[in-house]
């Protein structure tokens, strides 16, 4: 009996051995035929759901040759996950709904050439304190989460004149957008070494003159604690220049801490003779100094002789952290004038 046993306990296996083979080489296109017959159910639910997402598509008017989704207008999804007028949502099994939503068109270079666009007139330095806070030529965008948080800082009077906000105009810069929005919002390190709170001052620096240089129609060079001839003593080192077509057009001196009007006397100490004024290479030159999260932006004029062209900033403060944006865009602006009225050695 117990050899019976075995024996009918081994056929057993062996039939269910062949039962998952005939499985594993059974065609797709059988699973198909199952699925009709055994699950009609839920065949009939995917394609219900399948056809009113395409009747929703088609009631949005869109061309599907076209590809363009930039212009879709968008409305609120009704509760029931049914379709509006001019949006689709649907659920699967949750209470949660899916919209889709409109796409910001891009506008970068529209954006970036108006925003950067040299001066008409070179300011002298004594008009440098105002010419630095001029409105830009064009409202940044960033969207409204940004804004929002802005604005429990600084009037939304001063906001709206140098913002413009994603969700209302449509307009998003994939480059400057994001990078102003860091700089206005990033964490401030106000400990530690210089190289450590340098991410600050970094994050304007790259948001605004890190995008601008691929706007300006010439060979632009940002570098950090390098030697450069043209305007620095052999042996010295800005700790950040920016030179347009192998020229400094502007520079920085920066330190963890101390007094920031004494750090800034590096400036002209690393300058050499008659870099600037009547007989240099431009008129003057526009430099920074920092001392932590402090900011002092200077002028460099004739005989290496210096003013203050702006109120000291302090990057804690969100609202100077504003007024540093709008200072890099002038600054970018005037450097560029500068550099186009500069003195050509023959």
């Amino acid at each position: 009996m117990a050899a019976e046993r075995r024996h009918s306990n081994r056929l057993a296996s062996k039939k269910r051995d062949n039962a998952t083979d005939v499985r594993a080489h059974t065609p797709i296109a059988d699973d198909a035929d199952n699925l009709k017959s055994g699950n009609k159910d839920v065949l009939q639910f995917f394609t219900a759901k399948m056809d009113m997402i395409l009747e929703g598509i088609s009631r949005l008017g869109i061309d599907s040759t076209s590809g363009d989704l930039s212009k879709v207008a968008i409305t609120q999804c009704n509760k029931n996950n049914g379709i509006g007028n001019t949006s689709v949502s649907s659920s699967y099994g949750s209470d949660k709904t899916v919209a889709f939503v409109p796409l910001a068109a891009d506008n970068e270079s529209s954006i970036c050439e108006q925003l950067f666009r040299p001066v008409k007139d070179v300011p002298k330095p004594a008009d440098l304190r105002k010419a630095l806070l001029n409105e830009p030529v064009v409202k940044i965008p960033i969207h409204q989460y940004v804004f929002d948080r802005l604005k429990e800082d600084v009037p939304v009077s001063e906001l709206e004149s140098y913002f413009c906000i994603v969700e209302n105009v449509g307009n998003i810069a994939p480059q400057l957008t994001p990078r102003v929005e860091t700089a206005l919002l990033v964490n401030n390190v106000d400990i530690g070494t210089e190289s450590m709170q340098q991410h600050v001052l970094d994050a304007f620096l790259m948001g605004v003159i890190g995008t601008a240089q691929e706007y300006l129609g010439m060979d632009v060079m940002i570098d950090r604690n390098a030697a450069e001839p043209s305007m620095t003593l052999p042996q010295s080192r800005p700790d950040y220049l920016l030179l347009f077509n192998g020229l400094l057009v502007f520079k920085g001196e920066e330190k963890k801490g101390g007094n920031v009007r004494q750090i800034a006397l590096e400036l002209t100490d690393k300058m050499a003779d008659n870099a600037v004024g009547r007989t240099g290479k431009l008129e003057y030159l526009l430099c920074y100094a920092t001392a932590g999260s402090r900011v002092l932006f200077e002028c460099i004029y004739e005989e290496n002789k210096m003013v203050e062209c702006a109120d000291i900033i302090n990057l804690k403060k969100v609202s100077d952290r504003v007024t540093m944006l709008i200072i890099l865009i002038n600054v970018v602006r005037i450097a560029h004038s500068l550099y186009l009225a500069r003195r050509i050695e023959v």
